[in-house]
């Protein structure tokens, strides 16, 4: 085995300096090895990915170049496009491992995202089930998490909820990863999903990732999940994350506090 680093790269002969320029990129795609390999071999032929992104690649007025990276999903290599309105690869810089970089920078600039939402908990007593409350079911925080952290599969390992959704749209490439708990908020016992985020969503891709969520856990990791027994010192506990009460919400932290708060400040009616 060659343990020695291998880079591809274009060596230049005598070049007399290196000269650089900014670039910014505005999007990355990850393709099949076959289609760069394509687009290495012909970057002067039109391409539908580069004609689809015309818009996000210029240079604007401080010389900087706004570019889309198109790299090999499986050697890793990318090319950075600015095709100036053209459909094909007009300005172009190959990137040896492009996608360790993009991978890398994705990494350092994520964000945590929580999404609450209100839990049911019931425990099996005497051939029955019987619910128990959010604040006594806080007492096993530690027990359920484990159990969570237990139940992801293999391949959720990397990106959780995540791994399923497979939309290739913009909020595939922003939400890194998505993963279940539970947690003690206000002395009751909710249901969290955290996202590790890249930058920030916009209203609609907000409400598409708020959907996905409310589809797994109604219909996917949610419902294999509260079927399983969880084992507690006080006898085993089912755990679900959905309801059909019309009160059930999935909702961002800044829309929890903003419901704690009015319900805080809301006067009780009065009565006579």
């Amino acid at each position: 085995m060659n343990e020695k680093l291998v880079i591809n790269a274009n060596l230049l002969r005598k070049e007399p300096e290196f000269g650089t320029r900014v670039c910014v990129v505005e999007k990355a795609e990850a393709v099949t090895h076959e289609k760069f390999e394509h687009l290495k071999r012909h970057p002067m032929q039109d391409n539908d990915l580069i004609a689809e992104n015309t818009d996000l690649m210029f240079c604007d007025i401080n010389n900087e170049y706004h570019c889309l990276l198109i790299y090999d999903e499986d050697q890793g290599d990318g090319l950075l496009i600015e095709s100036e309105g053209a459909p094909y690869a007009r300005y172009a810089q190959y990137i040896p491992n492009a996608k360790l970089l993009y991978e890398n920078h994705m990494q350092m600039h994520l964000q945590e995202m929580k999404f609450y939402c209100p839990l049911e908990i019931s425990r099996w007593d005497d051939d029955e089930y019987n619910e128990i409350s959010p604040n006594e079911a806080s007492a096993y925080e530690s027990e359920i998490n484990y159990f969570i952290s237990d139940f992801n599969l293999p391949e959720e390992k990397e990106r959780g909820l995540m791994h399923w959704y497979n939309r290739g749209n913009s909020v595939d490439q922003k939400v890194f990863s998505a993963f279940m708990s539970v947690e003690e908020n206000d002395e009751e016992l909710v249901g969290v999903v955290t996202a590790s985020v890249y930058g920030q969503l916009t209203k609609d891709e907000l409400e598409d990732l708020r959907e996905y969520f409310i589809g797994q856990l109604s219909d996917g990791a949610g419902e294999s999940l509260e079927q399983r027994p969880i084992k507690t010192p006080d006898g085993e506990i089912y755990v679900s994350f959905w309801s059909f009460d019309d009160s059930w919400s999935l909702q961002t932290t800044e829309e929890m506090d903003r419901t704690q708060s009015k319900e805080l400040t809301e006067e009780p009616e009065m009565t006579l």
